[in-house]
Parts: C-alpha cells; structure tokens; sequence
C-alpha cells in the first residue's frame, strides 16, 4: 500500500468558472482528488490544502513554505511520494526551486492544466491521474522534482513552459523528457546527470536579483538603476551564444566593480553558450574576462532562484562561479 501527499497550491487545474463565466479558484486537494476519480485500493492518500491562488501571485516565501510542508509530508505523515499541483504560469520556477531545496527521498512530483475543469476537454484529471502514478512508482525517487504534465516526465531543472495555452505546453527543449506514462504505467528512458542541492538562507526572500534583457539599443540605463537599488546580483539574458550590446558594458563593469555577481543566459532556448570564439566588446569571450559568470542552458528565471539560493547561505563570487559553470567547463 503506498500512501501519496497531495499538496495543492491553486492554480488553474484548481479553477472553475462562475456565474460571470471567468475561472477563479475553487478546488483544493480533496476536491482535486474527486475530480481525478482515481480508483486505486493500493493508494491512499494525505489531503493537504496548502493555498489557493494563481501562480502569478505566487511569493519566495511560499515557495520556502511549501518546501518545509513536503519534507513535513514525508517525515511526520511518512507518505511514500508527493504530488504537487500548481498554476502552469509559474509552475517552472516552483519545481526548479524545490528540485533544489528538497530533502526526501521519495518521489517528488509537481503538476498543472491548462484548461480549468470547466472547460471541455480538460487536462486537469489525467495529469493528476498521471501524476500519482509517477509518484507511487519507486524509480522516481532520489532523481530530483519531476514534472508530470501531458503523460510526460520531465525533470524539473530542465522543463519549460513552451506554448501559451496548449495541454502539452511543458518540454524539455534540449533533451527532452526522461520517461512517459502509457496505459497505467511509468516507462523510464533515461536519469538526469545533474541535480544541486542547497539549504535555504534565512534572509533569502529579501533579496533582490533582477532579470535585466538584451534587446538593440539596449544601455547600461536598466544596469545602473538596479545597482542604484542595492541589488544583489543580476540575471542577463544575452543574444545567441553569450553577447549583449556594446552600451551594456559600462553598466556591467560598474557591476562587477561592486562584487555584485552577473550571471549571463540566452534568450536563444536550445544549445549550450560558447566561450572562445568571437572577440567584439560584448561577445562571450569579453565577457567571461571581464568577471561575468555563465549560467548556461538555465533559463533566466531559473537561474535567479538559483543566485538566491547561493546568495542566501553567503557564497563568495568564486564560490557562484563555481556552481553555474563546474558542469560545463574546466
């Protein structure tokens, strides 16, 4: 008998429509559970009702409390996996965060819809369904947070929200998925190599890690007021393989001379960042002289929880430097 948490955070998998015909939030883990109908005599379940909100709203804090509410689930209910349900805007940034926070080693799984149960054709019960299945399934332990959206597993450090509105908007770019759910059963492909694991500073929801985009024309204007507000690092998101505009470089110099540590990531999705190939003032090769860390195929809301992480427990520069790049490069 395996006994599963499910945690629920709101979202649109717990909306329904009122009387105005508008979604809002309506359902909480038990009523969750009703919906997916899931008639399993090996299952039992902890209903946990954590909060009801969209994901946009959605704080650090919540986060730092929904993890200590999973390890709680495992160490005190002594359930055997988790299930996470969560709104699909934000849904990236909350498995990511857990996949590295987390300490259990049960499975740990995080999932959504994209069409609220009102709606024709939901997603909201098979991804629950699925869901379940994938944390009941001991293989999906000890691998890290996984999403299950679409009858697909994905790990958490690697899923994107790619489409709007689309049921199977949740992929893996580069590599994609690990694993699937087929008539009733999990078939596993492959292990993530990659998994961190940090503690969680106190001070971690007071600071401050803007997301500064690159774009033509961009300056240093955006840079110099972030430093201006006492900020504690910065996420870039560059062009292509690792540039950003030339009139970027003050401003990131100005950085760099306050020890406010840069992490630098493309808003191309796929492919890995280069490193020695173009010399103009802005490539990645000026970059990475001038003291930029490379986030590498993070996406840039990933990669600033991860700074926050690094930042709340006091790394030094070399030491975030060493926790973006040590799996990609000497």
């Amino acid at each position: 008998m395996k006994k599963i948490a499910m945690i629920s955070t709101g979202g649109t998998i717990a909306m329904q429509a009122d009387a105005s015909g508008l979604a809002d939030s309506a359902l909480g883990a038990r009523k969750l559970l009703e919906l997916a109908n899931i008639e399993r005599t090996d299952i039992t379940f902890v209903e946990m009702e954590y909060i009801n909100i969209p994901s946009p709203h959605i704080q650090i804090q919540d986060l730092v409390t929904l993890k200590e509410l999973i390890e709680k689930a495992v160490h005190e209910e002594k359930v055997d996996g988790v299930v996470v349900t969560h709104g699909t805007d934000t849904l990236q940034e909350t498995a990511y965060f857990l996949d590295l926070t987390v300490d259990v080693n049960v499975p740990v799984v995080v999932t959504g819809a994209q069409r609220n149960s009102s709606l024709p054709m939901s997603d909201a019960a098979l991804n629950i369904v699925d869901s379940v299945l994938v944390a009941s399934d001991d293989r999906a332990a000890n691998i890290g947070v996984l999403v299950v959206f679409g009858s697909e597993i994905i790990p958490a450090r690697d899923v994107i929200k790619e489409h709007k509105t689309a049921i199977t908007t949740f992929r893996a770019i580069d590599f994609g998925h690990i694993g699937h759910v087929n008539n009733g059963r999990c078939i596993w492909a492959r292990k993530p190599l990659i998994h961190d694991h940090y503690k969680i500073g106190e001070n971690i929801a007071s600071l401050k890690v803007p997301i500064i985009p690159s774009y033509i024309g961009q300056d240093s204007a955006a840079i110099r007021y972030a430093i201006q507000d006492n900020v504690d690092g910065l996420i870039i998101e560059g062009f292509g393989a690792g540039h950003v505009p030339q009139n970027m470089i003050p401003g990131l110099q100005e950085a760099i001379e306050k020890d406010i540590p840069i992490i630098l990531t493309s808003r191309s999705r796929k492919g890995s960042m280069l490193t020695d190939t173009y010399g103009f003032i802005g490539s990645e090769t000026y970059l990475r002289k001038m003291g930029v860390i490379f986030g590498e195929d993070l996406t840039p809301d990933k990669l600033r929880l991860k700074l926050l992480l690094l930042l709340s427990n006091n790394f030094t520069l070399e030491q975030i430097k060493h926790a973006f790049e040590h799996n990609f490069y000497n």
